[in-house]
């Protein structure tokens, strides 16, 4: 039974990974990944529902230490691996900015590429979570669900065999919920820079912006199998992912 039609009311950008098609004629395992923005607002009823209906096991949060709030934490912060994209020893805001000043105020394929440069072995650790069967369901997240998420995402869905246009597609599901991440950002203070239209420019999840990353990544490593091994993932753990994520 599939989940993925629940919107949870208190958790921007909530999706199942659908069980898309994948090269060796198999699908991504259905109800065993799903992927969200930030946890902090969810409701009784949301956490009731992961917990029992999902079943879920594992929540990987991919966001720095700063964008954490330890005052408030969520209900469901027993199940949470932390594990930062972004280097813990810089504060976020000095990430960012110098993010900015290399590729501007918003996402792009290069920017994308640069997350592995930055967090590589970080990206390899989160990665080797899906090679675990127990840990399943698993739901990953970051802040808005889109960028540091779906990178994650997008490699991994190419480590499985998945088409180029399902690895974009799946990214560009996250735009109907660019409402709810704006009222979420605002909600917990963040001031958002410019007119309501630049904003949700930046907020937005183009396809064509995932399948430009695919490529880069595709031009400078080969594939994510091999820019997750170059990042010391073992061959038996990739064959291990692929052997419960692929059915």
């Amino acid at each position: 039974m599939t989940t993925s039609a629940r919107e949870p009311e208190g958790i921007h950008n909530f999706r199942e990974l659908a069980p898309y098609p994948l090269s060796g004629g198999q699908r991504i395992r259905p109800g065993a990944i799903y992927r969200s923005g930030a946890l902090e607002l969810m409701t009784a009823d949301d956490c009731s529902w992961l917990t029992g209906e999902v079943g879920l096991a594992t929540i990987l949060d991919l966001r720095h230490p700063d964008e954490v709030q330890p005052a408030n934490p969520h209900a469901l912060s027993g199940l949470v691996r932390a594990i930062s994209i972004f280097p813990e020893d810089q504060r976020q805001e000095d990430v960012i900015a110098e993010l900015n000043g290399l590729y501007g105020a918003g996402p792009t394929p290069e920017r994308y590429l640069h997350y592995l440069d930055v967090g590589g072995k970080r990206l390899a650790e989160a990665f080797a979570v899906f090679a675990h069967p127990a840990d399943f369901p698993v739901l990953v997240h970051c802040t808005a669900g889109k960028d540091r998420t779906g990178v994650l995402i997008g490699l991994l869905m190419d480590v499985l065999g998945a088409s180029d246009a399902d690895i974009a597609a799946e990214y560009g599901l996250s735009d109907a919920s660019i409402d709810r991440l704006i009222r979420y950002l605002r909600s917990s203070g963040r001031a958002l820079q410019g007119t309501d239209e630049e904003i949700r420019a930046r907020l937005s999840t183009p396809p064509e912006r995932m399948a430009g990353f695919i490529a880069l990544m595709r031009r400078r490593y080969g594939s994510a199998e091999e820019f997750f091994v170059g990042q010391g993932v073992a061959e038996a753990t990739i064959a291990r992912v692929r052997e419960w994520l692929a059915v």
